[in-house]
């Protein structure tokens, strides 16, 4: 089941994966440094605000609709009327604050941002959505309602595009269509898979915010750690550096999407657990399988960056090269540090998580507000590997005192972990029977 769970979060990641890079290429193609810059401050935002406004919520459900499948109409009940209050405050909220942090921008610009902010009440309704979804172990529903955002997005580029009316202001409305489908799509699947009925009750509210809280700051330092570099030079940096860096960004995330399949599928996994021993060696052969294949890829990649950006992308985006390269080596980094944290969640310890994420926090932003001004994009990249280092090394910290083990115990090669049987499958020459 396990193994299951892991193949279908990989290849809904690996179709994001490819919407992604598609809608980064022709936004690029189309847009150009600059304008690719321009469509990142307007889309950049929502996103964040409507992780805010989860209070913790998502891992929650995560946990309790694993733990107890039992609470899923609570649950449910509890997140439309959350959604409802709190959605329409975080926009209301959102329409006054975000449109002096993104800068000096044109009008167009602006107007473009306050508009995509109605993006924040959908995003919230989808990540309660998917937490009950993944929770309940629906991987396939879940990954479904994540990958439809991309696919309706990067059509609506193709099209675009082909008739040269690929813009930056078609572009985000093309984006706010993906987030919506997303949304009905995550509310179709709960209802239909898990067929919750209308149930509020105060106490699983309780029991969800209790556990919800105790990882949000956590929450909110991982997003942070993961993206405090973009919302800095959204407010600092040029249109065109961004775009750049943006570019930078998305390619190095090409192996760390991948590779984050197995933490998506991890802590429900360890959290339904009945046995300690199956889910520390869950945890194990996960981590081993995910950093070694990492570190395969990661070589070509790293001896290839400049090249590939010149040649995917175009001369004027190969100033992101050395960038890309630092991105690269941050994003090994993130998917060990990620799955320690999924472990961590999983045994129930969201407070370890959260001290991991908020000190990874902290280092980036010190090391951005230090590195930014000096070393430009660069240094933003430099920031988010000290980030990610210090996320690593506390969580694993953490899981080793909890769990009582080495981290070889965690990280030493097996045997065991290769499939073995599947291999000589694939070379195994039948030969053919003698005609009689």
């Amino acid at each position: 089941m396990f193994i299951r769970n892991i193949k279908m979060v990989f290849s809904t990641n690996a179709l994001i994966l490819v919407c992604g890079v598609l809608t980064s290429l022709l936004s690029a193609w189309a847009l150009g440094p600059a304008g690719r810059g321009d469509l990142l401050i307007v889309m950049l935002w929502p996103p964040v605000c409507a992780l805010l406004a989860t209070f913790g919520l998502t891992q929650a459900h995560r946990y309790w609709a694993a733990k107890d499948p039992s609470c899923v109409s609570m649950l449910f009940s509890n997140a439309i009327l959350f959604s409802l209050a709190v959605g329409l405050a975080a926009l209301a909220l959102a329409e006054v604050i975000i449109p002096h942090l993104v800068g000096h921008r044109s009008p167009e610009v602006m107007r473009l941002v306050r508009i995509y902010l109605l993006n924040i009440p959908a995003a919230l309704v989808q990540f309660l959505m998917i937490g009950l979804l993944e929770g309940s172990r629906r991987f396939g529903w879940a990954g479904t309602s994540r990958l439809i955002t991309f696919v309706v997005q990067a059509a609506s580029y193709l099209v675009l595009w082909l008739f040269n009316h690929l813009t930056v202001e078609t572009a985000a409305f093309s984006a706010m269509a993906g987030q919506f489908a997303a949304m009905f799509l995550s509310l179709f699947a709960v209802w239909h898979e898990l067929r919750p009925q209308w149930r509020p009750s105060w106490l699983q509210w309780r029991n969800a915010v209790n556990y919800g809280l105790r990882g949000y700051p956590g929450t909110v330092a991982d997003f942070a750690t993961l993206r405090m570099d973009q919302l800095l030079l959204g407010g600092l940096a040029s249109s065109t550096a961004i775009g750049l860096y943006f570019v930078a960004v998305r390619l190095s995330e090409i192996t760390a999407i991948l590779a984050g399949s197995v933490a998506d599928a991890v802590m429900p996994e360890v959290a339904a657990a009945k046995h300690s021993d199956r889910a520390d060696n869950l945890l194990a052969r996960s981590l081993r399988l995910t950093v070694y294949t990492h570190l395969v890829v990661l070589v070509p990649l790293w001896l290839a960056a400049p090249h590939i950006l010149r040649i995917v992308y175009g001369p004027s985006f190969s100033a992101a090269g050395g960038t890309f390269r630092i991105l690269l080596v941050a994003s090994v980094v993130l998917t060990a540090g990620g799955i320690a944290v999924s472990g961590l969640n999983g045994f129930g310890h969201p407070g370890l998580s959260t001290i991991a994420r908020v000190s990874s926090a902290v280092v980036t932003v010190v090391a951005l507000l230090t590195l930014l001004p000096r070393l430009g994009i660069a240094g933003a990249a430099i920031a988010s590997l000290l980030g990610y280092s210090v996320m690593m090394i506390v969580a694993f910290v953490a899981l080793m005192r909890q769990r009582e083990c080495s981290m070889w115990s965690y990280l030493k090669p097996r045997t065991s972990d290769l499939p073995l049987t599947q291999l000589r499958s694939l070379f195994r020459i039948r030969m053919p029977a003698a005609e009689v």
